[in-house]
């Protein structure tokens, strides 16, 4: 079994998912004192357990930290398409904020994208969720949730961006 856990060094990420984006980007001023929040949204083809899917999604991040250790707060509320990827991994009707995932950066060319994919199929973790759903360097940007919720209790996502991408909001490790 291929122990992804080694890849923890690059986690770039806590994500959480909501049932209303204005009051959990409220709540995390609020709370914790996140603001500056970018808001996005997406409506995107992913492949999600082997099917060709759409998912829709409102996000929210902020990038934090000194130079060289950024991490991401990010908020997601599933919109429509794969929502079952948050709703029905936590409980969107217990806190306006629900953890749902981490995230790990995998830097390097797209060949380093390739290995982490090989690496994923061997670990026996289900894939739950790939963009774009046919892997392309020209994507420049690809991400993918693994199942490891049997192992760990929630959902891992691994991120790659072209280094050629440094400095957009999304990439804070390039």
């Amino acid at each position: 079994m291929t122990h992804l856990g080694r890849r923890y060094g690059q986690l770039v990420q806590v994500s959480y998912a909501t049932r209303d984006m204005d009051a959990a980007v409220a709540h995390a001023g609020a709370e914790l004192g996140i603001t500056g929040l970018r808001r996005n949204e997406s409506d995107i083809e992913v492949l999600s357990y082997g099917e060709h899917r759409r998912l829709g999604v409102k996000s929210a991040i902020a990038n934090m930290g000194e130079p060289g250790a950024v991490r991401q707060f990010e908020i997601i509320e599933p919109v429509s398409g794969v929502t079952e990827i948050y709703s029905g991994a936590v409980d969107l009707s217990a806190h306006i904020l629900a953890f749902h995932h981490v995230a790990i950066a995998v830097p390097g060319p797209y060949a380093a994208w390739e290995t982490l994919l090989d690496e994923v199929h061997a670990s026996g973790d289900a894939m739950a969720l790939l963009f774009p759903a046919v892997p392309s360097p020209e994507a420049g940007l690809c991400f993918c949730y693994v199942d490891t919720r049997r192992r760990i209790g929630h959902f891992t996502e691994y991120l790659w961006a072209d280094p050629s991408l440094a400095g957009i909001p999304v990439a804070p490790w390039l």
